[in-house]
């Protein structure tokens, strides 16, 4: 009943799960992670969701080809109401931001024009440029990654060091992502250079968050467990690479998300048990 309630369905929570591993990161490193922790991911998710329902929005059309249970493509939900919630949920997590860190709310509200109105509006349509929306998204989440340690510390070089590796694994990444929509997509790089040498720039890729994850967890033994895992996740997402991305695209898109967010989730745990 949850799943087929459309002001939920169009919410995207799965993709939040990025969002609760940046957080997830950052406080593993800070070794610091209190009731705030909930709150900046709350901020989080509805600044996500709410850069979603932008980009449902302006993609209505195209949705009704590649994803017509959507709940603006549908009709479930009008484009009046989907602004509304649009605007209810910016509002709320600025207001919590703002609360927690001034410079939270900043990379928040940066968040809002980069991913949200550059990424999706007509007049700029990044989304529609390959390796630049991949970009977009990257400047994103590493925006989001420095004001969540704004929250915990000051900012200071470690933050960066972070923040340049969240930059790098979503932009390397979230290729995989265009695999699922081919069908349905105006331009994206398996249209532009062909599924096969899309598929191989994409295998080429997974190895390149492993270089800044390395350089993370380096002092700390521990952590490497997290590497491991980062490494088998990453070679699932290429035997569907090698195999069908498309018509297997939306099972590598799940996969890419279980890469981009469970070895940030795995760091977490290992450094509140070496802590115990």
């Amino acid at each position: 009943m949850i799943q087929k309630n459309p002001y939920i369905s169009i919410l995207k929570l799965k993709g939040s799960l990025v969002d609760m591993s940046v957080v997830a990161i950052n406080c593993a490193i800070l070794e610091m992670w209190d009731y705030r922790a909930f709150l900046v991911i709350l901020a989080g998710i509805m600044i996500h969701s709410g850069c979603d329902i932008i980009n449902d929005i302006f993609d209505r059309e195209i949705d009704k080809i590649c994803k017509p249970e959507g709940a603006i493509a549908s009709g479930r939900i009008s484009i009046n109401n989907a602004y509304l919630y649009m605007l209810t949920l910016f509002s709320l997590a600025l207001l919590i931001s703002l609360q927690l860190s001034v410079i939270f709310c900043l990379c928040l509200l940066a968040g809002i024009i980069i991913g949200g109105v550059l990424y999706s509006h007509p007049f700029f349509r990044l989304k529609d440029i390959p390796g630049i929306a991949m970009l977009n998204m990257a400047v994103c989440f590493a925006l989001e990654s420095i004001g969540i340690w704004s929250v915990y510390s000051p900012l200071n070089v470690d933050s960066l060091k972070v923040a340049a590796y969240i930059f790098i694994l979503i932009f390397c990444l979230t290729f995989m992502k265009d695999f699922k929509d081919v069908r349905g997509d105006i331009n994206s790089l398996p249209l532009m250079i062909g599924i096969k040498n899309a598929a191989m720039i994409c295998i080429l890729l997974t190895a390149v968050p492993l270089i800044p994850l390395i350089y993370i967890v380096l002092d700390k033994s521990e952590l490497y467990i997290s590497v491991i895992i980062y490494i088998v996740l990453a070679i699932s997402c290429t035997l569907i690479l090698i195999d069908n991305p498309v018509s297997r695209g939306k099972i590598l898109k799940n996969r890419m998300v279980m890469t981009l967010t469970i070895p940030n989730f795995a760091i977490l745990a290992l450094e509140v048990i070496s802590l115990l």
